[in-house]
């Protein structure tokens, strides 16, 4: 899938390898992904025969999930259907491996990517990728978290892990059943996750927000439903331009890893404030739509019934929704006591952002000319087709090095990404942060350091743009 293994003259290897191939194929052929497009309407299931259709974009979709009707579609639904300088190496992270990227999504031909979906009902890709990986005990690839890596940052900001509920603990039992669930999601979620995890961070919301794409898409960038629910955040049209996005001619924003971030942090932010502050109503209505938990809780207030999220007459998907998403950030906040290793995921960003306000040539020949594969730069970017030219702002998402040489040459153009400080003689983080605009809490964060932690002299701080 994806990237050409070049032919080996030992027969036996090769036939390994065409069998290795084949697995990875029939992985993201048969990844389920939730098409959270129903309010509480009854959801019947699709028989696809092709498996794949031609999205507005132009470019061909994977069909995942078993597919879900809207609802009345424009009453207030969820997410999937609602309401809706140059900087050193050392500094962003090391380039994501070939190999990574091509998992999720790069391919020599990224419009030949299709799958198939029978009639069996799947909701979510946290299922998928359990069932593809209940064997996987994990390897020597996968290491156990360490204090300086990105699982270490997300950690300390959860704070929906003290819920305890039978349901739960039936999903963290599922996790433990199949250990290279969260290896797999993890290595899919490498090169992006960094970008979720620092928005969510900016914005002071719970860290257990970044388990919403891992059970929406499995962290897959060009993941998209039947019902045309897209990117890792699974948004459809309505919700995503009612949150900010763009969809144009030649851009798609819900396939914009960063730019649907943004969108879906502001929608559940606005979400939790509808619900009273309720983050699970407010995944809940995510899934499900505003609408459908609104009722629900209408109905239990006339009945004298509970009104908190396990009181609910909510869909069935939704009542599994959350909990796997509680799931999630449970077991990540202690995988070891979980019999759980994670991939272990650097602080620094795989990937660089530049920020572009515009081009007058069809994006493609500029890269062209810049020696950057349509291709590689789909693999990150797969919001984009070939011969956009885009007057609006936007932003991408490449390897440092190309980064670069996008942000030297192209007009307009400019690299954001960490850098690095070297402490001064007499300074403090104080000092240091109020220098750099950057609040002294996040400068001690990012370096895991403490608000009143000593520095010394030659010490290097990385530093984020704010």
């Amino acid at each position: 899938m994806g990237r050409r293994i070049e032919n080996n003259k030992s027969a036996p290897v090769q036939r390994d390898t065409k069998r290795l191939v084949r697995l990875v194929r029939s992985i993201f052929t048969s990844l389920a992904i939730p098409s959270i497009l129903t309010a509480c309407a009854p959801v019947p299931s699709i028989n696809s025969e092709s498996g794949h259709s031609v999205s507005s974009t132009g470019k061909t979709i994977l069909y995942v999930g078993s597919g879900n009707k809207l609802s009345d579609r424009e009453e207030k639904m969820g997410a999937g259907g609602g309401d809706t300088g140059l900087v050193s190496p050392d500094f962003v992270g090391p380039p994501a491996p070939s190999s990574l990227l091509a998992a999720n999504g790069a391919s020599k031909k990224p419009a030949s990517r299709h799958g198939h979906t029978g009639n069996k009902r799947q909701h979510y890709a946290l299922e998928k990728v359990r069932d593809t990986h209940s064997a996987d005990s994990g390897s020597s690839s996968y290491v156990k978290v360490s204090k300086d890596g990105l699982w270490d940052r997300l950690r300390r900001h959860l704070m929906l892990t003290g819920y305890e509920h039978e349901s739960i603990q039936a999903e963290v039992e599922k996790i433990k059943r199949s250990p290279g669930t969260l290896g797999f999601i993890s290595k899919q979620a490498e090169p992006f996750l960094f970008y979720v995890v620092d928005e969510i961070e900016r914005r002071g919301l719970p860290m257990d927000l970044a388990m919403v794409p891992m059970v929406e898409s499995a962290f897959q960038p060009t993941a998209v439903s039947p019902k045309q629910a897209a990117g890792i955040w699974q948004f459809i049209p309505g919700t995503a331009t009612n949150n900010g996005l763009r969809l144009v001619d030649g851009y798609d924003g819900r396939y914009d890893i960063y730019a649907a971030t943004k969108a879906a942090l502001k929608y559940l932010s606005h979400l939790q404030g509808l619900f009273g502050g309720d983050w699970l109503m407010a995944l809940a209505a995510y899934n499900a739509g505003e609408g459908c938990v609104q009722r629900a809780i209408l109905a239990n207030q006339k009945a004298g019934l509970g009104i908190s999220f396990w009181d609910l007459s909510l869909p069935a998907e939704t009542k599994a929704y959350v909990p796997k998403v509680l799931a999630l950030s449970r077991v990540i906040a202690d995988p070891g006591m979980h019999g759980v290793v994670l991939r272990k995921i650097s602080t620094l960003p795989y990937l660089a952002r530049v920020e572009v306000q515009g081009t007058s040539v069809p994006l493609s020949e500029t890269l062209a000319g810049l020696g950057i594969s349509w291709e590689e730069f789909y693999s990150t970017n797969p919001a984009f087709k070939p011969d956009i030219v885009a007057a609006a702002p936007f932003n991408l998402l490449l390897p440092l090095e190309k980064a670069q040489m996008l942000a030297a040459n192209l007009p307009g153009a400019r690299l954001i990404a960490a850098r690095k400080y070297v402490v001064k003689k007499g300074e403090t983080l104080t000092v240091i942060a109020k220098q750099q605009g950057v609040p002294t809490l996040k400068l001690a964060e990012w370096n895991g350091l403490k608000a009143d932690s000593r520095v010394k002299p030659g010490q290097e701080l990385i530093i984020y743009p704010v």
